[in-house]
């Protein structure tokens, strides 16, 4: 089932991205932007495994096993490999193969079927969620920015993460028709995940990153608590509060006034935490 012509975005490919352009003096020094941009594409760049797990999961629905093989993995691969070209044209000193290398020992170790939520209905609501959240930090990025290649090319990432929510949440939709959760139960699947975003993903991911940097002193976990505070730190200027609320409930199965009614109330209050 396509998506409304409304709800597409136009595609882009990593060959148009212009890496001799960036303007690599104004980001170089950015310590903070670099540990972001590489965590990141460790992760985005291991879209198969993850993928796998999730065709897995569908397999008897061929319409969105297609969609996860031939769209969705393809699109967060290319999210990986451009963020790393990115890394490695701005801080060609970093050696990302080695470090991602010992990442994917770890990672791939831990990311299983069994991870997923064990109703297909409820595992689209999840990814929803994790939709939600990379879309949402790649705006806010995007925002951080003043490098223009980096700017678009986040501005393509974001938007690309966005069609992946609204497939994800027209495919809970139809599923929900047959498993038919209710509110309650999306909730917990919504706060279960909402628990998980930026955990053990970001965490991995991030030593490795800070240990192939600085492979002369070992990784300590005060080096994720000032790397987690800069992060609260973007959120607070940057993140777009409004726009991550309204996608979160989106998929609750409750009368679309009643979901009005609580939209700025949540705002002010994630607003007020974060």
């Amino acid at each position: 089932m396509p998506l409304p012509a409304d709800r597409r975005r136009q595609e882009w490919r990593l060959e148009e991205i212009p890496f001799d352009a960036i303007d690599a003096a104004s980001v170089r020094d950015d310590e903070f932007l670099f540990l972001l941009l590489a965590s990141a594409s460790f992760v985005e760049i291991l879209a198969e495994t993850y993928s796998g797990n999730l065709i897995e999961h569908f397999q008897g629905d061929a319409e969105v096993t297609d969609w996860l093989s031939t769209s969705w993995q393809k699109e967060e691969n290319q999210h990986g490999r451009a963020l790393k070209a990115y890394v490695q044209a701005v801080w060609p000193e970093f050696d990302w193969e080695s470090a991602h290398r010992n990442f994917t020992e770890e990672y791939t170790a831990l990311c299983t079927v069994e991870q997923l939520e064990t109703r297909p209905a409820l595992e689209l609501v999840a990814r929803c969620v994790v939709e939600t959240g990379t879309s949402t930090l790649y705006s806010a990025v995007r925002d951080y920015v003043r490098e223009p290649v980096l700017a678009k090319l986040l501005n393509h990432i974001k938007s690309d993460e966005v069609s992946h929510y609204a497939h994800f949440r027209q495919y809970f939709e139809r599923h929900n028709l047959i498993e038919r959760h209710g509110v309650f139960a999306v909730i917990a699947t919504i706060w279960r995940r909402l628990r998980e975003i930026g955990g053990e993903d970001s965490y991995i991911a991030f030593k490795h990153v800070f240990a192939g940097r600085h492979p002369d002193r070992p990784f300590s976990e005060s080096d994720w608590r000032h790397y987690s505070r800069q992060v609260r730190r973007l959120a607070h200027h940057h993140y777009p509060y409004a726009m991550a609320v309204k996608m979160v409930i989106k998929p609750i199965p409750m009368m679309d006034s009643l979901k009005r009614l609580l939209e700025w109330p949540l705002i002010r209050l994630v607003s007020l935490i974060g």
